[in-house]
Protein backbone atom coordinates (compact mmCIF):
# COMPACT_ATOMS: atom_id res chain seq x y z
CA UNK A 1 0.00 0.00 0.00
CA UNK A 2 1.33 3.24 -1.44
CA UNK A 3 2.55 5.49 1.54
CA UNK A 4 0.30 8.70 1.98
CA UNK A 5 1.62 11.86 0.79
CA UNK A 6 2.80 14.75 3.79
CA UNK A 7 0.35 17.80 3.17
CA UNK A 8 2.84 20.33 4.02
CA UNK A 9 1.17 23.94 5.16
CA UNK A 10 1.98 27.12 6.31
CA UNK A 11 0.60 27.05 10.06
CA UNK A 12 1.33 30.59 10.54
CA UNK A 13 -1.37 31.80 7.34
CA UNK A 14 -4.07 29.56 9.66
CA UNK A 15 -3.85 31.28 13.07
CA UNK A 16 -6.48 34.34 13.85
CA UNK A 17 -6.31 36.02 17.46
CA UNK A 18 -5.86 32.50 20.37
CA UNK A 19 -7.16 30.32 17.38
CA UNK A 20 -5.76 27.66 14.59
CA UNK A 21 -8.01 26.47 11.59
CA UNK A 22 -6.44 23.39 9.81
CA UNK A 23 -10.01 22.33 9.05
CA UNK A 24 -9.67 20.82 5.11
CA UNK A 25 -6.26 20.57 4.74
CA UNK A 26 -5.74 16.96 3.47
CA UNK A 27 -3.48 16.46 6.85
CA UNK A 28 -2.08 13.22 7.70
CA UNK A 29 -0.27 14.33 10.47
CA UNK A 30 -0.41 16.97 13.43
CA UNK A 31 2.11 19.59 12.88
CA UNK A 32 2.53 19.40 17.07
CA UNK A 33 5.69 21.48 16.47
CA UNK A 34 4.48 24.78 14.64
CA UNK A 35 1.05 24.77 16.33
CA UNK A 36 3.48 24.69 20.02
CA UNK A 37 5.53 27.64 18.70
CA UNK A 38 2.54 29.87 19.16
CA UNK A 39 1.91 29.62 22.89
CA UNK A 40 -1.54 32.04 22.83
CA UNK A 41 -3.56 29.19 20.72
CA UNK A 42 -6.31 28.10 22.59
CA UNK A 43 -8.58 26.49 19.77
CA UNK A 44 -7.27 24.31 17.61
CA UNK A 45 -9.70 23.47 15.04
CA UNK A 46 -8.46 19.83 12.90
CA UNK A 47 -11.90 18.37 11.22
CA UNK A 48 -12.44 16.93 7.97
CA UNK A 49 -8.69 15.80 7.51
CA UNK A 50 -7.50 12.19 6.98
CA UNK A 51 -6.14 11.89 10.24
CA UNK A 52 -5.84 8.21 11.89
CA UNK A 53 -3.93 9.36 15.13
CA UNK A 54 -2.71 11.96 16.48
CA UNK A 55 1.00 11.39 17.17
CA UNK A 56 3.15 10.98 20.77
CA UNK A 57 3.92 14.39 21.02
CA UNK A 58 0.42 16.11 20.71
CA UNK A 59 -0.40 15.57 24.54
CA UNK A 60 2.53 18.70 24.87
CA UNK A 61 -0.25 20.96 23.29
CA UNK A 62 -1.64 21.57 27.31
CA UNK A 63 -2.46 25.26 26.46
CA UNK A 64 -5.91 23.96 24.28
CA UNK A 65 -8.86 24.35 25.70
CA UNK A 66 -11.14 23.78 22.76
CA UNK A 67 -10.52 21.01 20.13
CA UNK A 68 -12.73 19.49 16.96
CA UNK A 69 -11.41 16.66 15.70
CA UNK A 70 -14.52 15.53 13.45
CA UNK A 71 -14.80 13.79 10.31
CA UNK A 72 -11.45 11.99 10.82
CA UNK A 73 -10.36 8.71 10.84
CA UNK A 74 -8.84 8.23 14.03
CA UNK A 75 -8.73 4.92 15.58
CA UNK A 76 -7.04 5.88 19.25
CA UNK A 77 -5.97 8.26 21.24
CA UNK A 78 -2.76 8.57 22.68
CA UNK A 79 -2.38 7.22 26.12
CA UNK A 80 -1.09 10.11 27.63
CA UNK A 81 -4.14 12.51 26.13
CA UNK A 82 -5.17 13.05 30.02
CA UNK A 83 -2.39 15.73 29.77
CA UNK A 84 -4.31 18.56 28.21
CA UNK A 85 -5.99 19.04 31.59
CA UNK A 86 -7.10 22.25 30.39
CA UNK A 87 -9.45 20.89 27.87
CA UNK A 88 -13.14 22.02 28.04
CA UNK A 89 -14.71 21.44 24.69
CA UNK A 90 -13.85 17.92 23.02
CA UNK A 91 -15.69 17.64 19.65
CA UNK A 92 -14.36 13.73 18.50
CA UNK A 93 -17.59 13.03 16.25
CA UNK A 94 -17.37 10.43 13.55
CA UNK A 95 -14.05 8.92 13.81
CA UNK A 96 -13.51 5.42 14.11
CA UNK A 97 -12.66 5.18 18.01
CA UNK A 98 -13.77 1.97 19.72
CA UNK A 99 -11.85 2.88 23.24
CA UNK A 100 -10.52 5.85 25.09
CA UNK A 101 -7.33 5.74 26.80
CA UNK A 102 -7.33 5.44 30.55
CA UNK A 103 -5.54 8.85 31.29
CA UNK A 104 -9.27 10.72 29.85
CA UNK A 105 -10.18 10.73 33.09
CA UNK A 106 -8.02 12.92 34.03
CA UNK A 107 -10.09 15.53 32.03
CA UNK A 108 -11.18 17.27 35.15
CA UNK A 109 -12.61 20.88 32.99
CA UNK A 110 -14.51 19.44 30.44
CA UNK A 111 -17.77 20.23 30.21
CA UNK A 112 -18.08 19.61 26.17
CA UNK A 113 -18.05 15.73 24.53
CA UNK A 114 -19.05 14.53 21.60
CA UNK A 115 -18.41 10.90 20.26
CA UNK A 116 -21.28 10.11 18.19
CA UNK A 117 -20.58 8.24 15.30
CA UNK A 118 -17.76 6.24 16.47
CA UNK A 119 -17.48 2.38 17.09
CA UNK A 120 -18.02 2.31 20.98
CA UNK A 121 -17.86 -0.91 22.97
CA UNK A 122 -21.38 -0.87 24.23
CA UNK A 123 -19.55 -0.68 27.90
CA UNK A 124 -18.07 2.67 26.85
CA UNK A 125 -20.95 3.60 24.68
CA UNK A 126 -23.47 3.61 27.77
CA UNK A 127 -21.39 5.24 29.83
CA UNK A 128 -21.58 8.37 27.27
CA UNK A 129 -24.60 8.30 26.11
CA UNK A 130 -25.66 10.46 23.65
CA UNK A 131 -24.73 13.87 22.52
CA UNK A 132 -27.88 15.48 20.85
CA UNK A 133 -28.00 18.71 22.69
CA UNK A 134 -25.30 20.54 24.56
CA UNK A 135 -26.73 19.62 27.84
CA UNK A 136 -26.35 15.52 26.95
CA UNK A 137 -23.03 16.33 25.75
CA UNK A 138 -22.32 18.18 28.97
CA UNK A 139 -23.69 15.17 30.90
CA UNK A 140 -21.44 12.69 28.65
CA UNK A 141 -18.66 14.63 29.27
CA UNK A 142 -18.78 14.45 33.38
CA UNK A 143 -19.94 10.50 32.66
CA UNK A 144 -17.21 9.57 30.86
CA UNK A 145 -14.27 11.32 32.94
CA UNK A 146 -16.03 9.87 35.84
CA UNK A 147 -15.88 6.55 34.52
CA UNK A 148 -12.42 6.62 33.02
CA UNK A 149 -11.11 8.04 36.28
CA UNK A 150 -12.50 5.73 38.39
CA UNK A 151 -11.17 2.87 36.43
CA UNK A 152 -7.56 4.31 36.61
CA UNK A 153 -7.83 4.03 40.17
CA UNK A 154 -9.18 0.73 40.13
CA UNK A 155 -6.45 0.08 37.66
CA UNK A 156 -3.65 1.89 39.67
CA UNK A 157 -4.56 -0.39 43.15
CA UNK A 158 -4.69 -3.50 41.03
CA UNK A 159 -1.40 -2.40 39.81
CA UNK A 160 0.04 -1.53 43.21
CA UNK A 161 -1.41 -4.71 44.13
CA UNK A 162 0.40 -6.64 42.09
CA UNK A 163 3.87 -4.83 42.66
CA UNK A 164 3.39 -5.76 46.06
CA UNK A 165 3.00 -9.24 45.56
CA UNK A 166 5.48 -9.59 43.26
CA UNK A 167 7.76 -7.35 45.75
CA UNK A 168 7.08 -10.12 48.37
CA UNK A 169 7.95 -13.04 46.14
CA UNK A 170 11.21 -11.62 45.59
CA UNK A 171 11.72 -11.67 49.25
CA UNK A 172 10.60 -14.77 49.55
CA UNK A 173 12.48 -16.15 47.03
CA UNK A 174 15.61 -13.75 48.15
CA UNK A 175 15.12 -15.25 51.94
CA UNK A 176 14.81 -18.90 50.58
CA UNK A 177 17.84 -18.32 48.32
CA UNK A 178 19.40 -16.78 51.39
CA UNK A 179 18.33 -19.43 53.78
CA UNK A 180 19.91 -22.17 50.98
CA UNK A 181 23.31 -20.15 50.65
CA UNK A 182 23.69 -20.30 54.59
CA UNK A 183 22.67 -23.83 54.83
CA UNK A 184 25.56 -24.88 51.97
CA UNK A 185 28.11 -22.64 53.78
CA UNK A 186 27.42 -24.53 57.26
CA UNK A 187 27.48 -27.69 55.36
CA UNK A 188 31.40 -26.94 53.69
CA UNK A 189 32.46 -25.29 56.84
CA UNK A 190 31.42 -28.62 59.02
CA UNK A 191 32.77 -30.46 56.32
CA UNK A 192 35.94 -28.26 56.58
CA UNK A 193 35.86 -28.84 60.01
CA UNK A 194 35.51 -32.54 60.17
CA UNK A 195 38.30 -33.14 57.85
CA UNK A 196 40.58 -30.79 59.64
CA UNK A 197 39.30 -33.11 62.62
CA UNK A 198 40.17 -36.27 60.43
CA UNK A 199 43.74 -34.85 59.59
CA UNK A 200 44.43 -33.92 63.07
CA UNK A 201 43.36 -37.59 64.19
CA UNK A 202 45.64 -38.94 61.42
CA UNK A 203 48.22 -37.46 62.23
CA UNK A 204 48.66 -37.28 66.20
CA UNK A 205 49.47 -41.08 68.10
CA UNK A 206 46.25 -43.28 68.82
CA UNK A 207 46.07 -42.92 72.58
CA UNK A 208 47.27 -46.72 73.98
CA UNK A 209 43.77 -47.65 76.11
CA UNK A 210 45.73 -50.22 78.03
CA UNK A 211 48.21 -47.15 79.16
CA UNK A 212 45.52 -45.45 79.96
CA UNK A 213 43.92 -47.91 82.03
CA UNK A 214 47.00 -48.71 83.70
CA UNK A 215 47.28 -44.76 84.08
CA UNK A 216 44.01 -44.34 85.38
CA UNK A 217 44.43 -47.47 88.00
CA UNK A 218 47.84 -46.36 89.04
CA UNK A 219 46.29 -42.50 89.96
CA UNK A 220 43.22 -44.21 91.02
CA UNK A 221 45.17 -46.48 93.72
CA UNK A 222 48.20 -44.09 94.04
CA UNK A 223 47.61 -43.37 97.96
CA UNK A 224 47.28 -47.00 98.99
CA UNK A 225 50.51 -47.57 97.03
CA UNK A 226 52.59 -45.40 98.62
CA UNK A 227 51.73 -46.71 102.00
CA UNK A 228 52.35 -50.15 100.71
CA UNK A 229 55.70 -48.89 98.79
CA UNK A 230 57.08 -47.08 102.33
CA UNK A 231 55.73 -50.48 104.28
CA UNK A 232 57.61 -52.77 101.84
CA UNK A 233 60.76 -50.61 102.27
CA UNK A 234 60.57 -50.45 105.96
CA UNK A 235 60.11 -54.19 105.95
CA UNK A 236 63.33 -54.74 103.34
CA UNK A 237 65.58 -52.42 105.28
CA UNK A 238 64.72 -54.35 108.58
CA UNK A 239 65.49 -57.35 106.95
CA UNK A 240 68.36 -56.08 105.34
CA UNK A 241 69.71 -54.77 108.83
CA UNK A 242 69.01 -57.76 110.77
CA UNK A 243 70.85 -59.86 108.00
CA UNK A 244 73.86 -57.63 107.86
CA UNK A 245 74.04 -57.62 111.83
CA UNK A 246 73.76 -61.32 111.42
CA UNK A 247 76.58 -61.74 109.02
CA UNK A 248 78.85 -59.04 111.01
CA UNK A 249 78.13 -61.17 114.50
CA UNK A 250 78.55 -64.90 113.14
CA UNK A 251 81.87 -63.49 111.10
CA UNK A 252 83.29 -62.08 114.65
CA UNK A 253 81.96 -65.05 116.09
CA UNK A 254 83.43 -67.47 113.65
CA UNK A 255 86.66 -65.30 113.62
CA UNK A 256 87.44 -63.87 117.75
CA UNK A 257 85.61 -66.83 119.69
CA UNK A 258 87.96 -69.48 119.27
CA UNK A 259 91.06 -66.80 119.44
CA UNK A 260 89.64 -64.33 122.07
CA UNK A 261 86.70 -65.09 123.80
CA UNK A 262 87.13 -61.67 125.86
CA UNK A 263 87.08 -59.68 122.63
CA UNK A 264 83.93 -61.54 121.71
CA UNK A 265 82.01 -60.54 124.85
CA UNK A 266 83.06 -56.89 124.22
CA UNK A 267 81.91 -57.16 121.16
CA UNK A 268 77.97 -58.72 121.80
CA UNK A 269 77.72 -55.39 124.17
CA UNK A 270 77.54 -53.68 121.02
CA UNK A 271 74.74 -55.75 119.06
CA UNK A 272 71.14 -54.08 119.55
CA UNK A 273 69.81 -55.48 123.08
CA UNK A 274 66.15 -57.00 120.50
CA UNK A 275 68.80 -59.17 118.67
CA UNK A 276 71.42 -60.27 121.53
CA UNK A 277 69.92 -63.00 122.71
CA UNK A 278 68.77 -64.58 119.57
CA UNK A 279 72.33 -63.91 118.08
CA UNK A 280 73.96 -65.85 120.66
CA UNK A 281 71.90 -68.65 121.04
CA UNK A 282 72.61 -69.16 117.31
CA UNK A 283 76.23 -68.16 117.86
CA UNK A 284 76.86 -71.14 119.83
CA UNK A 285 74.96 -73.36 118.19
CA UNK A 286 76.89 -72.43 115.22
CA UNK A 287 80.44 -72.52 117.46
CA UNK A 288 79.70 -76.21 118.54
CA UNK A 289 78.89 -76.79 115.24
CA UNK A 290 82.36 -75.60 114.04
CA UNK A 291 84.48 -77.02 116.72
CA UNK A 292 82.83 -80.10 115.49
CA UNK A 293 83.41 -79.67 112.05
CA UNK A 294 86.61 -78.78 112.87
CA UNK A 295 87.46 -81.75 115.33
CA UNK A 296 86.51 -84.19 112.77
CA UNK A 297 88.73 -82.57 110.06
CA UNK A 298 91.71 -82.50 112.00
CA UNK A 299 90.86 -86.06 113.44
CA UNK A 300 92.87 -88.50 110.89
CA UNK A 301 91.21 -91.36 109.41
CA UNK A 302 91.19 -94.25 111.51
CA UNK A 303 91.09 -92.66 115.37
CA UNK A 304 87.57 -92.76 115.47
Amino acid sequence: MPKAEKIKINVKDRVEDNAIDLSLSELTEVPVREIASFKRVTILDLSNNKLMSLGKTFPTLTNITRLDLSRNQIKFLPEDFGNLRNLRHLDLYNNKLEHLPLSFGNLNKLSYLDLKGNPLTPALAKVVGLCLTAKECNTSARNTVKCLARMQEEVEKTKEKLQQEHDAQLEVLADVTNTEEAQKSKKAKKAKNKSKKTKSENASPKPNPNIKLTKSKVEGNSPSNASTKRKSSTALRTIFTFFMLLAINIFIIYVIMFKNPEIAEKLVEFIPHQYRDWILTKSEYFRLRVSDWIQVIRTPPGHN
